[in-house]
């Protein structure tokens, strides 16, 4: 029985909260396009159908756009803050990005948008990880979770009928 109860934990010891993880966020949506119309319309028209008046920097009257490796918001005065920066870009299957929009003070997440073409439409997956750990990862998880609504707003600026996002 010697060292039981002997002392209490340390600061430094890492203890089982620690070592928890946040399981990733992942969703799926799907449109009734072609896999390159998809990527296309993610990609290209993004401006157009992201929900800046809901989820953004600059609120109404920006616009989010990919551009030199980055995906930007762009203010109705041209002032632009980074959202994520561009890891992969391969059209018209993958997007990668390490994503800080709302959390610039934190280590970057990562977004990752897979394009699967399935008959004569398009299946989007989108999984969203690589939280911080501790409270900072807490709240990144909790600030990316309304990836849902988003997702629907692409889906419906697709032709998709009103559907649920999984």
């Amino acid at each position: 029985m010697d060292g039981l109860f002997s002392h209490a934990a340390s600061a430094n010891e890492p203890s089982s909260h620690d070592d928890y993880r946040l399981p990733e966020l992942r969703h799926t949506v799907s449109v009734p396009v072609a896999a390159e119309q998809a990527f296309e319309g993610f990609s290209e028209y993004i401006h157009l159908w992201w929900p800046v008046s809901k989820f953004s920097h600059y609120g109404p009257g920006s616009h989010v756009t990919f551009e030199r490796g980055s995906l930007v918001e762009e203010s109705e005065d041209g002032d632009q803050h980074l959202w994520g920066k561009v890891v992969h870009f391969d059209a018209p299957s993958t997007i990668v990005l390490d994503f800080t929009l709302g959390m610039e003070t934190a280590p970057p997440t990562h977004v990752s948008l897979e394009f699967h073409e399935q008959g004569t439409a398009t299946e989007i997956v989108l999984t969203h990880d690589g939280w911080a750990s501790g409270h900072v990862g807490q709240e990144q998880y909790e600030q990316y979770s309304q990836w849902p609504e988003i997702l629907g707003y692409y889906a419906r600026f697709m032709g998709a009928d009103n559907q649920q996002v999984r």
